[in-house]
């Protein structure tokens, strides 16, 4: 027997919008919401887990692509939560992210626009200056992870590198999971806070327990190697301390 909420059965539907977490919405019947899916595209697809006003979709099969569709650049998407929007043409996400804010404005705000400026635009990679980064160390591997939660699993993605961090950012996930894994509290370390200013990153670690000597030993020597300021935090914001302290 299939399990309550689930759906199993193979279906064929139009693409028509896109959700605010980047999925497609398919309309026929009720609605369902397939991640990897665009607008415009004919995809045959099987309702994953049946809520009540909507279907989480799986997506089987594109039958008729996009031409706003591209090659995702980064060998983690589809499986790291940080990007939902990879496969679509830099200048198509912005054109559906200003619908999206013309659609909450109209239909939610009731307020309509005189006139609307053109969108701005930056860097399509490397371009992002601040992240909030999970860590876990996984016995299994033998070490631990730095990144962004799965997309459907609340896990820490396995990635090497990051094509949305700034570069100086992006370069600093491997030695941090190196220096996590040797931390005597690896285990204790949740989250790391990323902040890129004009002249310094700033590097925030969530920390659970007190790091002892050799832990503060091993994060000066790496602070002082990569030329970034590390802070602990132990409790709320007020807790925030410098490492050098």
């Amino acid at each position: 027997m299939r399990p309550a909420g689930q759906a199993d059965g193979i279906e064929t539907g139009a693409v028509v919008a896109l959700t605010h977490g980047g999925e497609g919405i398919v309309r026929e019947g009720k609605a369902v919401f397939v991640p990897g899916a665009l607008p415009g595209e004919l995809i045959r697809f099987r309702r994953s887990v049946r809520h009540g006003q909507y279907d989480d979709g799986l997506l089987l099969e594109v039958l008729e692509k996009s031409t706003a569709r591209v090659t995702a650049a980064c060998a983690h998407f589809g499986i790291c939560g940080g990007c939902a929007l990879q496969h679509l043409a830099p200048a198509a996400q912005l054109a559906a992210k200003e619908a999206e804010l013309r659609d909450n404005l109209e239909r939610l705000a009731r307020v309509t626009a005189r006139a609307w400026l053109a969108p701005l635009a930056g860097p399509a990679w490397g371009y992002r200056r601040r992240a909030r980064l999970s860590a876990k160390f996984v016995a299994k591997k033998g070490r631990g992870l730095v990144g962004f939660r799965e997309r459907v699993k609340p896990y820490v993605s396995a990635i090497d590198t990051c094509e949305v961090l700034a570069p100086s950012a992006a370069a600093l996930i491997e030695p941090l999971s190196l220096v996590l894994t040797n931390l005597s509290i690896r285990d204790r370390v949740p989250q790391i806070e990323v902040s890129i200013g004009d002249n310094a990153i700033a590097l925030v670690l969530r920390v659970l327990a007190e790091p002892g000597s050799e832990d503060l030993a091993a994060l000066r020597s790496f602070e002082a190697h990569h030329g970034v300021r590390l802070y602990l935090q132990k409790g709320g914001l007020d807790s925030v301390r410098r490492l050098t302290e």
